[in-house]
């Protein structure tokens, strides 16, 4: 097993396990990172805050004018960045894990089956318990979200009445996608709450 892609939402664990693979000689492709490299020139981090939220200002809310223009615009980078760290993954020997983005399954279907075909792609599922405090910590320090179609305001619903409804439909749709994508299926909580230690994380992903 020489090719691990991480897959899931936003802060379940996926860079806290490719980090730690990295300091035994995994090579980590840190997908988050190299986009918000190519996107540091449209936004600069205001004292204190962490560059994924000062992408997350940029890009804005699903309603915010102009979103879908910024949203596709991180969806293609997404692809390049994506694409890049496979084939280096492909043509570089060692161990590679690539640490994707909680997107990636908005990416192109050759893509993705690329990455199934070439990588060990482990979903670290988001428990039921935690979604309201995604949605919480989503309103408090924006992170840029690809929200495709799953944000439509109902007749009479202002946007932020429809947030929380559409938020718990784009964990679902997602959830679905990742579960399609994934070669192994892993509780990111039961992971947070229960270390198996870097082994026993590996022996799993097996």
């Amino acid at each position: 097993m020489d090719r691990l892609c991480l897959v899931g939402m936003s802060g379940i664990g996926k860079s806290f396990w490719a980090k730690r693979l990295s300091e035994r000689g995994w090579v980590r492709h840190d997908c988050d990172g190299e986009i918000g490299a190519h996107l540091a020139e449209l936004v600069s981090p205001e004292p204190g805050e962490e560059p994924v939220h000062a992408l997350g200002r940029w890009m804005g809310m699903p309603w915010s004018e102009g979103y879908a223009a910024r949203e596709a615009r991180y969806l293609g980078l997404e692809e390049q960045v994506t694409r890049a760290a496979l084939d280096a993954a492909l043509g570089t020997p060692g161990q590679h894990v690539l640490d994707c983005t909680g997107s990636v399954v908005y990416l192109g279907d050759g893509l993705l089956a690329a990455l199934r075909s070439a990588c060990r792609v482990v979903y670290l599922r988001t428990p039921e318990a935690r979604r309201d405090a995604m949605l919480k910590r989503y309103l408090e320090e924006p992170k840029p979200v690809v929200w495709g179609r799953s944000f439509v305001a109902k007749p009479g619903e202002t946007p932020e009445q429809a947030l929380p409804r559409c938020y718990a439909e784009l964990l679902s749709y997602r959830d679905s996608r990742y579960l399609a994508l994934a070669d192994v299926v892993l509780d990111g909580g039961d992971l947070e709450a229960n270390d198996p230690g870097l082994e026993g994380f590996l022996a799993r992903c097996r």
